[in-house]
């Protein structure tokens, strides 16, 4: 029995072949169309502006920067300040001449006294005078230079945001650009199957609300890149016809100090300026408190010079010295002990306010630079992934085995996925650039 079923299959099927044969040759196979991934590029890897690096770019936004000059000018001053507070305890030069009518020693005659004296000086001021107003000017100088490093750093740190947001908003472009051409050509599928009867209209509208779709990104995008490259180009001074072309380029390789984050704080306390010049102003306003401690010393004023006079008619000549002792007596050295300490007391609570925002800063650029890797690599296995799909189901729906719903879907699917990657490749070279310069000075 199960023979016989076995020859009777045989048998239609033979007919059957037979038949078909019978019919007339048989039409050649559709040619199999090419992989989507074949005319789209594999992924963009990260750009750089041809001719102008992130640190050309950087330099020139310090030096065109309105924060960096105000910082600088500051520098300058307290420089000068610093200067005068130094040279306020050397000598001055004094000369005196003096002329007065005098009786003689025959009257009625009358005769001339007159004096003619040069020298040198100087006020011997108590250290709870000099030397306090010295540290105070010295405090305030590094303060300063701190707030001006910290000012290029911002401006550095803000170029570098400029410079990937354009470069991120040129790559969206170029990525908005392909996702319509490919809308396009789909849409262009779809009419010609529907025309040939192969596909329902429906597939048309959803080819034409797709290429619609897509012609509304690349037109946002194209918005976006004008905006951010007129953004770089006056943050650096240059035209955006000098960033209009873009190269490939490599990141940089992340020490491994750098990914953990406790070895990168440590790193970053030891060169940060800030870090620097508040632990200078500790040490400073301890010397300050000393100073002000040994308040008992008096206020000495010195001067001697040489004088040439007449007095009651005799000529008179010689080296002279006077010296005034100044001992107050209204308690202010204590007064000046208390300010000493509290500005000391200042001084280290700044200092360890400064330790505790580097250490959030840095820690928070090494945390956001090792996520951002992750999301990198993690963003390019998911645009495989959606480019795969999208081949699969472009493949299928010329064959019939996918719909026009489901290619649209992939198609969005891979739009999404490429701009999150290449959100992803710049959102790490700019983490890359920042934890450069959170670490100092």
């Amino acid at each position: 029995m199960k023979l016989f079923l076995r020859m009777r299959v045989v048998c239609i099927l033979g007919c059957l072949l037979q038949t078909v044969a019978a019919a007339g040759p048989s039409p050649a196979p559709r040619p199999t169309p090419p992989p989507v991934s074949a005319q789209l590029s594999p992924g963009y890897a990260p750009l750089a502006f041809s001719g102008l690096t992130l640190q050309q770019a950087q330099d020139d936004a310090v030096a065109l920067s309105p924060e960096v000059e105000i910082a600088r000018a500051r520098v300058d001053s307290a420089s000068a300040a610093l200067a005068a507070a130094r040279t306020s305890f050397f000598p001055a030069l004094i000369a005196g001449y003096v002329r007065n009518p005098q009786s003689a020693a025959v009257p009625p005659a009358i005769v001339t006294q007159h004096s003619f004296n040069v020298g040198l000086q100087a006020t011997l001021l108590s250290f709870t005078q000099f030397l306090p107003l010295l540290y105070q000017t010295e405090a305030g100088f590094r303060q300063v230079r701190a707030d001006a490093a910290t000012a290029e750093r911002s401006e550095r740190i803000r170029t570098a945001n400029l410079y990937f947001s354009a470069l991120r908003s040129r790559a969206s472009l170029s990525a908005r650009r392909e996702a319509l051409s490919l809308a396009t050509a789909q849409l262009q599928a779809a009419q010609r199957r529907f025309k040939a009867g192969d596909a329902p209209h429906i597939d048309v509208v959803r080819a034409e609300v797709a290429a619609a779709q897509a012609l509304a990104g690349f037109e946002n995008a194209q918005a976006a890149d004008a905006n951010a490259a007129q953004a770089l180009a006056l943050e650096i001074g240059v035209s955006t016809t000098a960033i209009a072309d873009t190269a490939p380029v490599t990141l940089p390789v992340v020490l491994p100090a750098v990914s953990d984050a406790s070895a990168a704080v440590a790193r970053a306390l030891s060169q940060r300026t800030e870090i620097t010049s508040a632990q200078e102003n500790v040490a400073a306003a301890s010397a300050s408190v000393s100073a002000a401690r040994v308040g008992i010393l008096p206020t000495v004023t010195f001067s001697a010079g040489y004088e040439h006079a007449v007095d009651v008619g005799q000529p008179i000549k010689g080296p002279t010295a006077n010296a005034v002792i100044e001992l107050p007596l209204n308690g202010a050295s204590a007064s000046r002990i208390r300010e000493a300490s509290a500005a000391l007391t200042q001084a280290r609570a700044q200092a360890r306010l400064a330790q505790r925002q580097v250490t959030i800063e840095v820690s928070s650029a090494v945390r956001t630079l090792n996520a951002a890797i992750l999301a990198t690599a993690a963003s390019t296995r998911a645009r495989i992934a959606a480019q795969e799909e999208l081949n699969a189901t472009v493949i299928g729906y010329r064959t019939g085995a996918s719909s026009s719903l489901e290619r649209t879907a992939a198609s969005a699917t891979y739009a999404d996925a490429r701009q999150a990657e290449l959100s992803a490749i710049y959102d790490e070279a700019l983490a890359r650039a920042v934890v450069q310069l959170e670490l100092g000075p």
